[in-house]
C-alpha cells in the first residue's frame, strides 16, 4: 500500500489506519500512566459528648461577676473537631431554671483536638444580688447543664450554692458564655 501525504492507493485506508493509530497511541499513552485515584483529604470528625470530659475550671471573681472556664477535653483516640458556643443554663432536678447563656460576640476559631488537648469556653456567672429580687426571683440550683457546640446531648455540672434568676429579665444577662477558645482556661 502506497501513500503520499498520508493518503493511501484507495483513498482511505492510510486516514483509517491514523485514526485507529491515534486512538491506539491514546490509549497506549494512558495505559503506560499509572494513575491511582487517590482518596479525598478526611475532614476531622466534630467532637461529640461521649468523647470529652467537659469540667469547670478555676475561676475568678469581680465586681458581681464569677468567671469560669468550661474545659472540654478529648479523651477519644482521634482528635476531632471543635468550634462555636456551647449552650449552657442553670438546672434544678434536670430542668432549666431561668434563661440560657447568651453568647457574647467575639472570634469563634475552628479548633482540632488531639486526644488528651482541651479547650475552653468562659462563662460569666452574674451574682444574683444585683438584681432587684422582685424581678429576677433568686433561686437555689443544682449547677449547670452544657451542651458542647453542636451537640445535643449535654452533661450536668455541679455548682454547690449556685444561685439564678428564675425569671426572665429583659436585656439584663446572668448568664453570658464565649465561644471556645484553644488552651483549659
Amino acid at each position: 500500500m502506497r501513500s503520499i501525504d498520508g493518503i493511501s492507493d484507495d483513498g482511505r485506508t492510510t486516514v483509517i489506519s491514523a485514526r485507529y493509530l491515534m486512538i491506539g497511541g491514546v490509549a497506549a499513552a494512558l495505559a503506560g500512566t499509572a494513575w491511582v485515584p487517590q482518596p479525598a483529604a478526611r475532614a476531622t470528625a466534630p467532637c461529640r459528648t461521649s468523647g470529652l470530659d467537659v469540667a469547670l475550671g478555676q475561676g475568678e471573681g469581680a465586681a458581681g461577676h464569677y468567671y469560669v472556664p468550661i474545659v472540654f477535653t478529648n479523651f477519644g483516640g482521634d482528635a476531632c473537631a471543635l468550634r462555636g458556643y456551647p449552650g449552657v443554663s442553670y438546672v434544678v432536678d434536670r430542668r432549666q431554671v431561668g434563661d440560657a447563656a447568651k453568647r457574647e460576640p467575639g472570634p469563634v476559631p475552628a479548633l482540632t483536638l488531639a486526644p488528651g488537648q482541651s479547650a475552653a469556653a468562659w462563662l460569666d456567672q452574674v451574682n444574683v444580688d444585683v438584681y432587684d429580687p422582685a424581678s429576677c426571683a433568686p433561686t437555689p440550683v443544682d449547677g449547670l447543664r452544657v451542651y458542647p457546640p453542636d451537640n445535643t446531648k449535654p452533661v450536668f455540672l455541679a455548682e454547690p450554692n449556685a444561685r439564678a434568676c428564675a425569671k426572665h429579665m429583659p436585656d439584663q444577662h446572668p448568664l453570658v458564655v464565649r465561644a471556645v477558645q484553644d488552651g483549659n482556661g
